[in-house]
């Protein structure tokens, strides 16, 4: 057995790759496979709305928000999300930056508009700033972060307080703790996390934001009013990852919904977590306790030499994925909904003798 923490692609559960298998050559008695069935046909129309039917069930999506499943993934989002809500010459955007793709996001939106960073950005992202050494913009268009940095395994513990309208990168923690959806103008992310293979964004939008004059020309398939008027079929939607997505939810909702995961998450994440704390800093995590990800746990070692060390014998015992991201090193495991308890205690008592062999 496999014990997979990759940050992304990431695990599925396995009975849904098990259905998934069970039904690759005949969707709902079609006779056709997912990978061949039209997306204009009734069958798949059928279940684009029911995915999206399923979404607002499990994340109770008030009436006025739209769900829309989008190319690009969520850096796509970066670009397109400025395009479709800078209504004015005179917007300001702000941008709250806590690690690698917040810091992305930003870059992205300069080319489209005025961006006002709320704090300065730091050299080392290890922690959330407290809100009262935000600098908001009277009036901004718009204010952004990513809830989750999976990079550097920063997660922020709560909504953030403002009085403007929010858009949030969820990409990495979607579907993993309750959100009160009403409180954000926009939430998105890439679906490769927690929901189904790359390829995929989904994105929450309240309708106001989706209505009114824009002062950029924005390309047809990241256009929010035709998708919202085409069901996300302006151009043809990756079929696949929204038939998963379909699947997952379901999978979801039957094991006890999110309050259920987000009780598991905080479990899997805390073992992880108390061996590092209880290491006498063999294992040293950079961030601070309030801001630490329940998806993405990183950490360091002495040398980068043991850092090898731990990945090539964590391999060994088919623990795979654990090597830190390219651009930070370390090590981090992604603990996303699909990772089972067990795999974690797996991680979790290699982690344990690691330490034991190497004092």
């Amino acid at each position: 057995m496999v014990h997979l923490f990759n940050a992304g692609p990431a695990k599925l559960p396995e009975e849904v790759l098990k259905q998934v298998q069970s039904e690759m050559m005949d969707f709902q008695g079609t006779g056709i496979s997912i990978l061949e069935i039209s997306h204009r046909s009734p069958e798949f129309t059928a279940m684009l709305n029911e995915t999206s039917a399923l979404l607002r069930v499990l994340l109770e999506i008030p009436e006025n928000y739209k769900v829309l499943w989008l190319a690009g993934g969520a850096s796509g989002l970066f670009s397109s999300l400025p395009l479709n809500l800078l209504k004015s010459e005179n917007d300001v955007m702000d941008y709250i930056v806590t690690g690698t793709w917040s810091k992305g996001a930003a870059k992205e939106a300069e080319k489209y508009g005025k961006v006002n960073y709320v704090v300065p950005v730091p050299s080392d992202f290890t922690e959330i700033p407290e809100h009262e050494k935000m600098n908001f913009t009277p009036g901004a268009r718009y204010v952004y972060y990513c809830d989750n940095e999976t990079v550097n395994g920063v997660e922020f513990p709560q909504v953030v307080n403002t009085e403007a309208t929010i858009v949030c990168d969820m990409s990495s923690n979607f579907l993993s703790r309750t959100v009160d959806v009403s409180k954000y103008g926009a939430i998105y992310g890439g679906v490769q996390k927690n929901l189904a293979p790359a390829g995929l964004a989904v994105l929450i939008i309240r309708e106001d934001l989706v209505s009114g004059e824009r002062i950029h020309q924005v390309p047809k398939i990241w256009d929010f009013k035709l998708q919202v008027g085409g069901n996300s079929c302006v151009n043809t939607p990756n079929v696949f990852a929204i038939y998963v997505t379909n699947l997952v939810l379901k999978h979801n909702i039957k094991k006890g919904g999110l309050k259920h995961i987000e009780d598991l998450a905080a479990k899997k994440s805390s073992m992880l977590y108390n061996i590092i704390d209880d290491s006498n800093g063999f294992y040293a995590c950079k961030i601070t306790k309030d801001a630490r990800s329940r998806m993405n746990v990183t950490f360091n070692l002495a040398t980068k030499e043991l850092e090898a060390e731990f990945v090539k014998k964590a391999a060994d015992l088919n623990i795979v994925g654990v090597k830190g991201h390219r651009s930070v090193g370390g090590i981090r495991a992604s603990v996303y909904n699909a990772v089972t308890m067990e795999s974690v205690q797996v991680l979790a008592n290699f982690m344990t003798s690691f330490m034991k062999d190497h004092q």
